[in-house]
């Protein structure tokens, strides 16, 4: 009666699904997920972080990426050669690894032949997702894996390389931002799989108590993070007087700035479990939308035709194109930490640094000015002196007729440019972290930052002369700056 009990028991248990969900939740970090959300969310603006990659680095061209790829695997393999004992047997790295590339392979061709996504340099349509990306990051979860319990130094310097790989691929411009995050989830999720399989075959009779991790309230929480938030900040930016000439018509702009996208890596050492040292690379994109009065758009001498005496504008000022203010800031400082159990911390910083604000253009959109045909406002005499061989151009060399041409608009490019400026700089933040393995946990966060930059701005509102120079004036203002950010990172906890 007692062995049938005990047979019955044994039948009745799902012992093999519950160690195979064991292994799995043991395995999976969860980590990639993130990236890859954050990569199709940022996927919207990759023009606008292309953009600034071509104002901060428009030359940038270095190969090194080829290779930092695979440096993170090379030492796993060196490390395990040379004698250091890691996770695996040599049997389990070969199988784990093979199950790893073999996967984040399948998962990057799958997607960049099926979305045929237009490299940024134009040089072919398998864009999406980045390949060098996936591997890097999938190598440095290898060595993750395998040698991070013995230090997280391992860990950090393998995730520090990967990361090195993805930002040198969009500024060698052979990858937008969302090919880059959404290949470091790849990655990332791939090498998780990978040794969740090789786990199945190899460690089947694993206890629960070894698959089990633990860690306690007043763990110091260091932590490297991956942050992505949607910034506010001043509804318009305090802009300089800027003139058509000396003295002449104002042209009252006001940049207005909408909500900007913003992605960061931060990081902290903490010496015990309340307080820390580290810093924080910022990088955000914010839209401008210049605003002009209807009044000044009317009387500003666009093209200095006043000035040199016409009777009107040839030109008349529709308004200016909108773009978007880059800014890079660096940060360093002190975090501190609070334990509200041993999932749950509470953080906040203090930060000084730098900002720099990307150079940027808003280019004029004008059309003619009806009054240069009419004769009782313009005598044929000024109409031949100012306007005449601007006219001829247009219809003898673009085609246009008279009507055609009072329905076009013009785009000067050259109208107005806002210089490279570099600025002190200071934050704080309050943050919400759950930390939901040993190693890992997931941020919610609220950032403070205030710069106040002095920016210049050059006005060329002239025609170039026969040699091709313009009349450039220029005006300063300091612009100041107060930015909340809203978002959420993963982080790997050490």
């Amino acid at each position: 009666m007692q062995d049938s009990t005990s047979s019955l028991t044994s039948l009745t248990l799902p012992a093999k699904p519950k160690k195979t969900k064991e292994l799995f939740q043991h395995n999976f970090s969860y980590m990639g997920i993130p990236f890859i959300v954050s990569g199709l969310i940022v996927k919207k603006q990759n023009q606008d972080f292309r953009t600034l990659r071509n104002r901060f680095q428009p030359t940038f061209h270095h190969e090194y990426d080829n290779y930092t790829q695979y440096v993170p695997l090379v030492a796993t393999w060196s490390m395990k050669l040379a004698g250091v004992e890691s996770r695996s047997s040599w049997k389990e790295l070969t199988v784990s690894n093979v199950f790893s590339a073999a996967l984040m392979a399948g998962f990057v061709n799958t997607l960049k032949y099926t979305t045929k996504e237009m490299r940024p340099d134009n040089s072919s349509n398998n864009s999406f997702p980045s390949g060098h990306t996936a591997t890097a990051f999938m190598c440095a979860t290898i060595l993750h894996k395998e040698y991070g319990m013995l230090s997280p130094w391992y860990s950090i310097g393998g995730y520090t390389l990967a990361g090195v790989t993805g930002i040198t691929r969009q500024l060698n411009n052979r990858h937008w931002i969302g090919d880059v995050l959404v290949g470091a989830g790849i990655g990332m999720i791939s090498t998780d799989l990978g040794y969740f399989f090789s786990d199945l075959i190899f460690r089947k009779n694993t206890t629960s108590s070894q698959l089990t991790t633990h860690f306690n309230r007043y763990d110091t929480p260091s932590f490297l993070s991956l942050n992505m938030g949607f910034a506010t900040g001043p509804s318009t930016l305090r802009t300089a007087d800027l003139y058509d000439t000396e003295e002449g018509t104002p042209l009252g702009m006001r940049l207005h700035t909408g909500t900007s996208t913003v992605v960061s890596a931060e990081g902290a050492y903490f010496f015990n479990a309340y307080i820390g040292l580290g810093g924080r690379l910022r990088v955000a994109t914010v839209p401008v939308i210049a605003d002009i009065p209807e009044e000044n758009k009317q009387h500003f001498d666009l093209d200095n035709d006043l000035k040199e005496g016409a009777p009107v504008n040839m030109y008349l000022l529709d308004g200016l194109e909108s773009d978007h203010l880059g800014m890079c800031d660096i940060d360093l400082g002190l975090y501190f930490s609070y334990p509200l159990s041993s999932r749950f911390l509470i953080g906040s910083k203090l930060l000084a640094g730098r900002r720099t604000n990307a150079n940027f253009t808003l280019n004029s959109i004008s059309r003619i000015n009806p009054a240069i045909f009419d004769r009782q406002k313009v005598s044929q005499e000024a109409y031949d002196q100012f306007y005449k061989a601007d006219v001829d151009y247009y219809i003898q060399q673009e085609g246009l007729s008279v009507q055609e041409m009072l329905q076009s608009t013009f785009i000067d490019e050259e109208f107005l440019h806002i210089r490279k400026s570099s600025t002190f700089k200071l934050g704080t933040g309050l943050s919400l972290a759950y930390r939901y393995k040993e190693n890992a946990a997931l941020r919610l966060y609220c950032d403070y930052d205030f710069a106040s930059p002095r920016l210049t701005y050059d006005l060329e509102n002239s025609w170039a002369d026969e040699d091709g120079n313009r009349e450039v004036r220029s005006y300063s203002k300091r612009t100041p700056m107060h930015n909340f950010t809203f978002g959420a990172s993963i982080a790997f906890m050490f």
